[in-house]
């Protein structure tokens, strides 16, 4: 029999219901058979922790400003594995599938959406700024090379259009071949060409993300398809990097707030179990609070987390599951990628939003196109899900949830160039059609 890359004593996976484990290399369905829960990826303390957390991020540092020699080396040319002794510390290189992924900027604000948004200190991470245009590259590097350790050949997802985009490339990039059902008519056309041009097979279907989902979880269930959805726990491993990445950019301390777009629930996830694991290596520093931002279009995770604010219980964990239920139908918003009623990960989110002492709100659907156009006039072409957030923010800056002078960072998931068309639409009429092609007639257009 074929050596395993790690064993279950060093790394496997628990219900985060009922607390059953399973071997990570072994499981396929990833779903607890014992109570249908979602699994955590959990590694072994004992073993994994033999430094400091001074010393660990000394080694971070030192690696993020490697040479180019060094550049090979997949913890030096990745802003994910970088981490890699806090993200999935067992894996053996070999199996490492790597685009170049996490290497992203994080901005402030620029002079236009500063003055939009309040007084509060405002900083961007632009994780559209990845090999695939989305936030999902982060997972998407651990989920496949943790699925080339398992001996895994075939990969698939459903998908709103980033996630698709992620598991074709990496999937080819791997080696394997990967199938990915999409919504007909939900996915903007930039999306639907990234499957198609990294080799996937496309599949259709006339209905929502919600029921391309429903497909694909029984296509896993019946063991016809290795998952690439957030039901991957191993997904929320690398999307830690979001937490990690901003802590060393603020030299090992942590925001007030970080604003998330929810959808499917990675973001947030994954941004509290980031903080988390900080914590358990020695992070004794401000813990952030979680602000999670969903569309009027689809926003049952946020209309839960209100209501289980007003029925004013002391256990608000307790109450919003209990008061949680998924949106059977879905509105009409922009934020496609974020289109989504009922989130695979919900449980995750209330317990990270509970965990940080966050919040939910809902967006209004002007207000989020609003902040897509604001942040453009600063240079920063950004994606319906990130103007979510941008919004999300400024409410809770007006209603005074977020106090004055905070330090806010605000996860951008998402390149604006997939969706030219929404973001174009309304700024249409503002295009100068000239008359002829003479130059005087330009100068004149330009009022000279």
């Amino acid at each position: 029999m074929e050596k395993k890359a790690f064993t279950s004593a060093q790394t496997f996976l628990q219900c985060i219901n009922c607390q059953h484990t399973a071997d990570l290399l072994d499981e396929r369905t990833f779903s607890c058979p014992k109570c249908g829960s979602l699994y955590d990826v959990v590694h072994n303390s004992d073993v994994s922790k033999l430094l400091d957390f001074n010393a660990y991020t000394k080694i971070f540092d030192e690696r993020a400003q490697s040479k180019h020699h060094l550049y090979l080396n997949p913890r030096s040319r990745s802003g994910v594995w970088r981490f890699q002794e806090w993200i999935m510390p067992y894996l053996p290189t070999q199996y490492i599938t790597t685009l170049g992924e996490g290497n992203v900027p994080i901005v402030r604000a620029g002079r236009y959406l500063q003055a939009w948004i309040g007084d509060i200190e405002l900083w961007i991470i632009l994780e559209g700024m990845t090999p695939t245009g989305s936030f999902k590259d982060f997972g998407g590097t651990v989920m496949i090379s943790v699925a080339k350790a398992a001996g895994i050949n075939a990969i698939g997802c459903a998908s709103t259009g980033d996630t698709s985009a992620m598991a074709a490339a990496y999937a080819s990039a791997a080696g394997m071949r990967c199938v990915v059902v999409l919504p007909k008519n939900l996915v903007t056309a930039a999306q639907i060409a990234q499957p198609l041009v990294h080799g996937a097979t496309v599949i259709m279907l006339p209905g929502t993300f919600d029921v391309c989902m429903r497909v694909v979880r029984e296509l896993v269930q019946a063991g016809l398809l290795f998952p690439a959805n957030s039901l991957n726990p191993t997904r929320i491993e690398g999307h830690q990097a979001t937490v990690f990445l901003t802590a060393q950019f603020f030299n090992w301390e942590l925001p007030d707030f970080f604003g998330v777009p929810v959808g499917n629930g990675s973001n947030g996830s994954s941004i509290g179990k980031g903080i988390r694991t900080m914590q358990s290596f020695g992070y004794t520093g401000k813990i952030p609070h979680i602000l999670g931002c969903q569309s009027e279009a689809a926003h049952p995770l946020s209309l839960s987390w209100l209501k289980a604010c007003d029925a004013r219980q002391k256990n608000v964990e307790s109450a919003w599951r209990e008061i949680y239920k998924p949106q059977m139908s879905v509105g009409v918003t922009t934020a496609t990628a974020a289109l989504i009623g009922n989130p695979v990960s919900w449980q995750k989110v209330i317990r990270e939003v509970v965990h940080t002492d966050g919040m939910m709100n809902i967006v209004p659907e002007a207000m989020l196109n609003e902040a897509v156009a604001v942040c453009g006039k600063d240079g920063h072409f950004v994606c319906p899900q990130t103007g979510t957030v941008l919004a999300g923010i400024k409410q809770a800056v007006e209603s005074g949830q977020i106090a004055k002078g905070s330090r806010v960072v605000a996860v951008s998931t998402a390149n604006g160039l997939k969706f030219t068309e929404s973001a174009t639409m309304g700024l249409q009429d503002t295009i100068i059609h000239a008359q002829d092609c003479n130059t005087e007639t330009v100068a004149k257009i330009m009022g000279f």
